[in-house]
């Protein structure tokens, strides 16, 4: 034991004295050549990851951050810390400074530290970094397999917290701070047809898969659709359920707020890697001229536009949009027709879905998410009416939530179906429903009847108001009882007509007004017996 001092003694003081006599380049030789002498008797080779390279942060330094912590919750380590921010989904944990833990990678343990320190000197700053240490032999095996595998496992973890996130644009930028998104809308309680859904999504997961694949065949890793349909239908929710299924942040761009075709160029590029860019009501932000409709376009359109077709046309697929990956580009509109063809074709929107008025199927979907109700004794009076009435499904949930209760709630939205029919001019309605005119009293209203047995409710055709034109008697038009009317005019009245003076046009303009003030008149009627039957349904249910 006095000998292992001895010797250590003499080295320190062998080690003083060349510290204090030799010159400090004949020193560092020295230094390095020792170094190099040890290392060949040690087994271990270390990597550093120092949190800055070049005045960029280092990927490899921000993978060391994430997939460490992913294991530190199920390891026994002295100190761990945990933070949770408004950015991240889940906890986050992280090494504290100057600890240590093991990893074991095809049964080859990595000892990872991380180290932590400020700086000397007037701007103190925290310079961070990790080390790695293995066995040397497996050098090849860290540098090829290792460290790959620790950047695909960080991204995929920093994927799964990031939280979506919306970007709008003004004055030319996106806004430094967008919001997040906390819309609850996804493909499971998205009211859609079945089909469409079920095929949408595969679309979607399909091409998140298919990144090595687009490499191979040379194409761009982007994917555009195109969302139309009347007003109403799900467009805006169906973006929100696309983004949450992804967890893609949304870039929300206004086309008629941005000034001109190089901006709109800078946007693109400055737009994140997987995210969802969102052109909405595209036929209404900016008026481009669909070249084949043989509409020339208004001057006044002309002179406003500051993104021209062309320039819409390379951010869709020119150059720039190969700059960035996973990057999905969806359009809405209500009226597909208005948008010119060129910015329709594969390779800019290679999707076309359409969103309809609610279909039986969105009802059920709607049905099982507000009243968890999948079937009922009258999905049969909803599966007859829906597909007479123009109603959005977005009314549908509306009439739903009225209610907690499935059966009035679905009465309701029954009654809401068929007093909308009668509005549209159609008054055929569910002929067993216990609100239905044919239930609850003989009186049958057709839209072409004129003699209507008036007498059921006392009303008359005198006392029905109309916004319409009364009615010139003078015009020759024989209705009869079924409500049909005999509008064949004899050719000796068209000739005593036109010999009065009166056009063979003029009479048939009268006749149309005629036949479109009876129908008003009907139509007026038809709410009134609609409103008076339903008052005696729901007497009679009270008795």
């Amino acid at each position: 034991m006095n000998s292992v001092w001895a010797l250590l003694a003499s080295i320190a003081l062998i080690r003083t004295t060349l510290s204090n006599y030799l010159p400090e380049k004949l020193r560092l030789y020295i230094s390095a050549r020792f170094e190099e002498w040890t290392r060949r008797f040690n087994t271990d080779e270390t990597m550093v990851f120092k949190d800055y390279q070049s005045s960029k942060m280092n990927q490899l330094f921000q993978a060391a951050n994430l997939y460490p912590g992913e294991s530190l919750p199920t390891i026994s380590i002295p100190r761990v810390t945990v933070e949770k921010t408004e950015n991240v989904r889940n906890l986050t944990f992280s090494m504290e400074k100057n600890t240590e833990m093991i990893d074991v990678y095809e049964n080859i343990p990595m000892k990872w530290k991380y180290f932590s320190e400020y700086s000397q000197g007037m701007s103190k700053h925290e310079i961070r970094w990790y080390e790695l240490s293995f066995h040397k032999e497996y050098k090849s095996l860290v540098t090829k397999c290792y460290l790959p595998y620790i950047l695909e496992r960080a991204n995929k973890i920093k994927e799964r917290n990031r939280v979506v996130q919306l970007h709008t644009a003004a004055h030319d930028f996106w806004t430094p701070k967008p919001v997040i998104i906390q819309h609850p809308m996804t493909f499971e309680t998205l009211a859609m047809d079945g089909n469409l859904k079920k095929e949408l999504v595969e679309d979607l997961d399909r091409f998140m898969n298919s990144k090595e694949y687009y490499q191979q065949i040379g194409k761009v890793w982007k994917r555009g659709y195109l969302l139309y349909g009347p007003p109403g239908t799900g467009k805006s929710s169906l973006i929100a359920a696309m983004a949450n299924h992804l967890n893609f942040d949304i870039y929300n761009l206004n086309l008629s707020a941005v000034s001109s075709d190089f901006v709109l160029q800078n946007l693109l590029l400055s737009t994140a890697n997987r995210s969802i860019l969102v052109i909405e009501d595209i036929d209404c932000s900016i008026k481009f001229q669909n070249r084949e409709s043989g509409i020339e376009q208004p001057i006044k359109y002309q002179q406003q536009n500051k993104v021209t077709l062309s320039g819409l046309l390379n951010f869709f697929d020119g150059i720039l949009s190969c700059c960035g990956e996973g990057k999905i580009l969806v359009a809405t509109t209500n009226y597909k027709d208005r948008i010119d063809p060129a910015l329709l074709r594969a390779g800019r929107m290679d999707m076309h879905i359409y969103l309809t008025y609610c279909t039986f199927s969105a009802f059920k979907q709607l049905a099982l998410r507000y009243l968890e109700i999948s079937d009922h004794s009258l999905f049969h009076h909803i599966q007859k009416l829906l597909p007479k009435v123009k109603v959005s499904p977005a009314e549908v949930a509306g009439e739903l939530m009225k209610t907690r209760d499935p059966k009035a709630s679905i009465e309701g939205l029954i009654k809401h179906l068929e007093e909308k029919l009668i509005a549209d001019g159609n008054s055929e309605v569910s002929p067993k429903h216990h609100s239905s005119l044919s239930q609850t009293s003989n009186c049958q209203v057709h839209e072409s009847s004129i003699s209507l047995p008036l007498a059921c409710n006392g009303a008359s055709m005198d006392n029905v108001k109309s916004s319409g034109p009364k009615p010139d008697v003078s015009v020759k038009s024989k209705l009869t009882a079924d409500g049909e009317g005999d509008n064949n005019f004899e050719k000796t009245d068209l000739v005593r007509d036109r010999s009065s003076g009166h056009n063979i046009l003029q009479v048939i303009k009268d006749m149309e007004k005629e036949l479109l003030s009876y129908k008003e008149a009907i139509m007026a009627l038809q709410k009134k017996l609609c409103r008076t039957l339903n008052k005696l349904a729901e007497i009679k249910a009270t008795i």
